[in-house]
């Protein structure tokens, strides 16, 4: 299902569109960020709700689904975490590494017109110890200015959220999926992160009905759907809607709640709407989404290692009017870091993948001589 992986591209563009505004752009550029739809361009806290649901609906999926007759495939608990290693940690580190070469390398603030903003100086501050770099490789460091992947704060919820995987899906089994409503309440009130991890059940929630949903809505009307899709998008807004309206704390629960509902209804009409998976089955989309973790990781590189250099370069050749930069800054931003994560899905994360793969295969084989 190609479209759901440019929906996780899209995604992930949007992240890394917010992160590179690290310049004092003029106010003007904010307040036509800030307008309704426009948002969503750059506004990485939904997209990073949308990532949670994406991640609960696909890895569930194939615990509910009958495939031409056969039953739902039976959770091996050993070989799915062997695989989640593989898939997100390996390819992690191996960036991290990267990360730390860059930090020692090539970072250092440079004068720009328009000069870095102060969100920028949060950055890569602290040199790497060894117990910085523990701490980090169990995703437990969320101090900005030690922090080398500021961005895998996400990735360790995520992580965590997968790790409960396995008994999500037997109460969805064995109660009934209302009871998944009710772990997510009770995340929510406990935890200060419960909302992402409400969003993760959104989608585990999708994959265990989405079935019956889509057979009922896919004879209906291409109004019904785009109704379904507006509906998915303007509470998709809704976070945005209440911080910018009625001045609420931005990441604040409760808004981000109805951002993760909004990422549900988005998955809905995708998969009840062959012209919606139509326009995102377009080639670059697809290719955007196969890559999509690798812009993830290595954004922050890009972002603060070649981007300041990028619009010090320009200034040289007397260019400093922000119509010309502000543009320029973004085209190189998403250029390279989509160049350099091709380049890191075809050699970090491809073989990655094929390692958890083979590993998993050999732990059945090993099973199955065992029985």
């Amino acid at each position: 299902m190609e479209f759901l992986d440019s929906i996780r591209g899209l995604a992930a563009l949007a992240v890394l569109l917010g992160h590179s505004l690290i310049f004092v752009w003029p106010a003007s550029v904010g307040r036509v960020i800030s307008w309704p739809f426009v948002n969503m361009i750059v506004d990485g806290h939904a997209a990073v709700l949308m990532f949670f649901v994406l991640s609960g609906f696909v890895l569930t999926r194939p615990y509910f689904l009958e495939v031409a007759g056969q039953p739902p495939r039976q959770m091996h608990v050993p070989t799915f975490y062997l695989r989640r290693f593989t898939r997100i940690w390996m390819p992690w580190l191996a960036v991290f590494g990267l990360s730390a070469l860059a930090q020692v390398t090539i970072f250092h603030p440079w004068k720009t017109i328009p000069p870095l903003n102060s969100w920028y100086g949060w950055f890569w501050q602290a040199p790497l110890t060894w117990k910085n770099f523990f701490l980090q490789c169990v995703f437990r460091q969320h101090a900005a200015d030690v922090q080398l992947m500021v961005q895998d704060w996400s990735l360790g919820v995520e992580l965590k959220a997968s790790a409960l995987l396995p008994c999500l899906i037997y109460a969805a089994r064995k109660f009934t999926p209302w009871s998944l409503l009710v772990i997510s309440g009770l995340l929510v009130i406990w935890l200060p992160t419960g909302h992402y991890y409400t969003a993760f059940i959104f989608g585990v929630w999708l994959a265990h009905g989405a079935e019956g949903v889509v057979r009922r809505l896919k004879p209906r009307p291409l109004s019904d759907k785009i109704g379904l899709l507006v509906a998915g998008l303007l509470l998709y807004e809704a976070s945005h809607f209440f911080t910018e309206t009625l001045g609420w704390r931005i990441g604040s629960k409760y808004p981000l709640l109805a951002t993760g509902m909004g990422c549900a209804l988005i998955l809905l009409a995708s998969l009840s709407s062959r012209r919606i998976q139509a326009v995102l089955n377009l080639s670059p989309l697809v290719f955007l989404g196969k890559i999509s973790y690798s812009v993830y990781l290595l954004q922050f590189i890009i972002i603060l290692c070649l981007l300041p250099p990028w619009i010090h370069c320009l200034n040289l050749i007397g260019m400093e009017k922000p119509v010309w930069l502000l543009p320029l800054s973004l085209i190189f931003s998403v250029g390279v870091t989509v160049g350099l994560s091709a380049l890191s899905y075809r050699y970090i994360e491809t073989p990655c993948i094929e390692l958890g793969q083979w590993l998993s295969k050999k732990r059945w084989a090993t099973c199955f001589k065992k029985s």
